[in-house]
């Protein structure tokens, strides 16, 4: 009876998670937005590596774009131009795509929201929510042409970029927490180890949490660009659409695009809507970039970085606030005033009441201005004995009194008593 049971009772588990997996499937391309943060194809989110890339076309064969991850079936990406694809079909290293209209892109839009639908307010300079958190998951990634390798495990160049970012932040009077944890190695549980680094940066409260990295497309034209006369590379937006931010984290990061093409026009590169989460489920307003690509100079990346930092605080409200008005100087030395003045009666009162009256608080003041004070400037009153000095051309001589020529202890004054 009991093995019987046994039997029952796994089948009927075994169709629970069935019917789950069906469901799920069924239930996804309708409802993105809506899936946990986990995916059930994790064999199918493969990392991307330097040198094997997608290119995506139109319907044309027009090359619309380049990246060095794998891309699938009904991920999507923002054009510079601001029109939207979608990719309908993959053959080879080729994501076909098909256009499916062109995104309103400016600042003029509705406040953030988040995965709640309530709006999230503009934070200010000095406030608790004057933060920005940045990590990397792929902390190895480095620029050939500056680091001499497109891979330094634990130590990439790509920390660099990050602090180029993090200090024209700083700059703009907005506090970052830049963390340099590492995450290697870089493969297919990357974003996995960094969730821990992601989690405690978000359990701050930042306004935003960026994870930097680069692309590893292997032209670097691809990506440069002479921006503000400098030559920098671009950047892209990168967003997960298999987590409840996906909606938040994209309209974030078209008010960046906005920002960025109203100021650096030409600087982002686009938006792209992969599979995936990215770690970005643990905020409504996380964001991925990648700021140029192996093949190009650190030194033109750190420019990209420095010019895509400088829109943030635009976009996210943060202004530094005024300092206060210096107070009055009057109300200062009025409370000076009034310590001295307790310090004062009180300390005469301590002496008087310690030292048993008016006369001898007297004398003992006497004697601490006299003999204390001197004693802590470092002055001897008393001379040495039986020695001569020269003052004025006349010779002074000092005599030791025999002690039985003093005056008995109880003839002298009070305060002279031992």
């Amino acid at each position: 009876m009991l093995k019987r049971s046994s039997y029952l009772t796994l089948s009927l588990l075994l169709a629970a998670l069935l019917s789950l997996a069906v469901t799920y499937k069924l239930w996804w391309p309708q409802r993105p937005t809506l899936v946990p943060a986990f995916s059930f194809r994790p064999w199918e989110l493969k990392e991307h590596t330097v040198g094997d890339y997608t290119i995506l076309v139109d319907e044309q064969d027009q090359v619309l774009d380049k990246m060095a991850r794998i891309v699938y079936k009904g991920d999507e990406f923002i054009a510079q131009d601001n029109r939207r694809y979608r990719v309908t079909r993959i053959e080879s290293n080729k994501a076909i795509c098909t256009p499916i209209g062109k995104e309103n892109i400016s600042l003029e839009r509705p406040p953030l929201t988040s995965s709640s639908g309530l709006s999230t307010q503009p934070v200010q300079a000095g406030g608790a929510k004057n933060l920005v958190a940045v990590y990397h998951t792929h902390s190895d990634e480095s620029y050939v042409p500056t680091d001499g390798t497109e891979s330094i495990p634990g130590h990439g160049g790509i920390f660099k970029v990050g602090e180029v970012f993090a200090a024209k932040l700083r700059s703009m009077g907005v506090n970052v927490d830049h963390d340099l944890s590492a995450h290697e190695p870089h493969d297919n549980n990357s974003y996995k180890r960094s969730r821990r680094t992601a989690a405690q940066l978000v359990s701050k409260g930042p306004a935003a949490i960026f994870d930097i990295h680069r692309d590893g497309v292997p032209d670097p034209d691809f990506y440069r660009q002479v921006v503000a006369d400098k030559q920098v590379t671009k950047v892209r937006l990168v967003i997960g659409r298999e987590n409840q931010n996906m909606n938040a984290n994209l309209d974030f990061a078209k008010r960046i695009k906005a920002a960025a093409d109203a100021k650096y026009p030409g600087l982002i590169r686009g938006i792209f809507i992969g599979a995936g989460s990215y770690n970005q489920d643990l905020s409504p307003r996380a964001i991925l970039l990648e700021i140029g690509t192996h093949t190009n100079t650190r030194e033109e990346a750190q420019r990209g970085a420095g010019l895509i930092a400088e829109v943030i605080p635009t976009v996210l409200g943060i202004t530094p606030q005024p300092g206060p008005a210096a107070p009055s100087t009057a109300g200062d030395w009025k409370g000076v005033l009034f310590v001295v003045l307790a310090f004062v009666l009180g300390g005469g009162a301590f002496l008087i009441l310690s030292s048993g009256g008016w006369d001898k608080a007297l004398a003992r003041l006497k004697q601490y201005t006299s003999i204390e004070w001197a004693n802590l400037l470092g002055q001897r009153l008393r001379r040495p004995l039986n020695t001569q000095r020269r003052d004025a051309g006349q010779v002074l001589q000092y005599k030791k009194v025999p002690a039985e020529k003093l005056a008995p202890n109880d003839e002298r004054k009070d305060w002279q008593k031992d």
